[in-house]
């Protein structure tokens, strides 16, 4: 009577007759499948536990560099705003000198552009 050995995980023992049965192949191969999954499953959270950091950390940034950007938006909203005042009381306090202005800038376009 031949005796065989119990599934050991080994893939090299086969028994006494060089084959392995069906369930012994279902059983190396689904624990073969497991392995494979648990280690992809490692290797993500791995990666999910280092990339949640640096995702926090952009998201930071991207946060201060909108808040940078409104602030200089605003300011420079601000400053047009004072500029075109400025000019509006120059225009106010001195027309003709604004007007001889705009005819001495039109005469100099229309000579450079002949």
């Amino acid at each position: 009577m031949e005796t065989t050995t119990p599934n050991t995980g080994n893939l090299g023992s086969t028994g006494s007759t060089g084959k392995l049965n069906p369930n012994q192949a279902a059983d190396r191969a689904h624990t073969t499948v497991d392995r494979v999954a648990q280690g992809a499953h490692d290797t993500v959270d791995r990666l999910a536990s280092k990339a949640a950091p640096m995702l926090d950390r952009a998201r930071s940034a991207a946060t201060d560099a909108q808040d940078t950007l409104y602030a200089k938006y605003d300011d420079f909203m601000a400053m047009e705003e004072e500029w075109a005042e400025s000019a509006r009381d120059q225009i106010r306090a001195h027309p003709l000198a604004v007007v001889g202005i705009a005819l001495m800038a039109g005469l100099l376009i229309g000579r450079l552009s002949r």
